[in-house]
């Protein structure tokens, strides 16, 4: 009779290693957490279904399925989620944010929790960010040396404007904040502006936008006008007034570091006009335009020279290239890819500001680029697939 019943259940679905499922919610979710951790998930999906909860992670900036638990688990997996994240248990008809923090072998996570009603139950989804991260320098996290030396001569100068741009996810905030790290902080002022604050750091001062209260990117940086900093970095220019405040900054003595979404470097110029920037105050402040974007890395240990590697050098003109493919093996969990590689396009703004100032059409800032030889995204990430670094599909993916 025991083997009948059993036959009408439905199969478990295999548990990942290292993730333990005994139908305690705290140490299935520590459990989820801790492999999230091991295997350098960005994200943690928690999704409600009809017949249980679907546990994905985010790894290398694709989605990969982790864990599947019976609905019996669902709700109590997720009601210890918002009590980890300091959420409301009993509120489940309207979107939470939550925030915690994890100890894994020797690193430290900062966890931003939040939860949105779904027809089948809370939808919980949690980004975990390594407080190590910040701390690479610029080689470290893909500039070419020369990239690196325009960044840190931009960085140098007393006041202006540095702009870096890129979509959500490609690793704006982390770049802004190592080149926070080649600051003094004993010898300068330095205060941030973000939403939310992602990294943090000792000798900075930090400040969350929070918009439902007031405290905006505008308002937060008329405020901050009056505390005396050096250096600024304003998360996110999202409207005119920031950008004129930003401008204004510039060019009262601050140095200000900010993020636009943009396709590439230059396409920061024209958004700054669209948003109410007078060309010739644009030109007066600003110092250094970039763009990034983040590819996955071939894993090292399994990459496979591409077949087709000899045409793949005659169409790109690149003699010596060793172009590669993905393969899989058990140090990449069988994916081919291990960690992602950032590619960028940095541009000094000194050969770009008389155009600017002339209010020149992108078409001349970009014919100005190509004759300066600056590289651009593709090319820089064409470099990086020549070098058996990553792919030409991901490349071209992410552009």
């Amino acid at each position: 009779m025991l083997d009948l019943l059993q036959s009408f259940r439905g199969r478990r679905a295999p548990t990942p290693a290292g993730t333990e499922i005994n139908g305690d919610p705290t140490r299935t979710f520590d459990a989820i957490l801790r492999a999230a951790a091991a295997e350098g998930a960005s994200d943690v999906h928690f999704e409600p279904k009809e017949d249980g909860l679907v546990v994905r992670f985010r790894l290398d900036g694709e989605m990969h399925g982790h864990l599947r638990l019976p609905v019996a688990q669902r709700e109590a997996l997720l009601a210890r989620g918002k009590i980890f994240g300091g959420m409301d248990i009993t509120e489940k008809r309207l979107p939470q944010d939550g925030r915690a923090m994890l100890r894994e072998r020797g690193r430290r996570f900062h966890l931003r929790l939040s939860t949105l009603p779904t027809v089948h139950g809370e939808s919980l989804v949690i980004r975990l960010l390594d407080q190590t991260m910040p701390g690479q320098n610029f080689s470290q996290l893909g500039f070419a040396p020369a990239q690196a030396d325009a960044l840190r001569a931009a960085l140098a100068g007393p006041a202006g404007l540095v702009y870096l741009t890129g979509p959500t996810g490609s690793g704006k905030t982390t770049s802004l904040h190592a080149a926070l790290h080649a600051f003094d902080h004993e010898g300068r002022v330095i205060h941030t502006l973000e939403d939310p604050v992602e990294y943090e750091f000792a000798g900075i001062r930090q400040t969350e936008i929070r918009e439902k209260i007031g405290l905006t990117f505008a308002a937060s940086l008329r405020a901050l006008l009056r505390q005396n900093p050096d250096v600024l970095l304003v998360g996110e220019t999202r409207d005119a007034e920031t950008a004129q405040l930003a401008i204004r900054a510039a060019l009262t003595g601050h140095l200000v570091l900010s993020t636009l979404h943009t396709n590439d470097a230059l396409a920061a110029i024209p958004r700054l006009r669209d948003l109410g920037v007078e060309s010739f105050l644009l030109a007066a402040s600003l110092r250094l335009v970039a763009a990034q974007r983040l590819v996955r890395r071939l894993c090292a240990e399994c990459k496979k020279q591409h077949p087709d590697n000899a045409r793949l050098r005659e169409t790109h003109r690149i003699p010596d290239a060793q172009f590669c493919r993905p393969v899989g093996c058990p140090a990449c969990r069988a994916r081919g890819f291990q960690g992602r590689l950032a590619i960028h396009e940095v541009i000094p703004a000194e050969k770009f500001l008389p155009l600017i100032a002339a209010n020149a059409p992108q078409d001349e800032l970009v014919a100005l680029r190509e004759r300066e030889g600056v590289a651009t995204l593709w090319q820089h990430g064409l470099v990086a697939a020549a070098q058996g670094l990553t792919t030409i599909e991901q490349v071209a993916r992410v552009l």
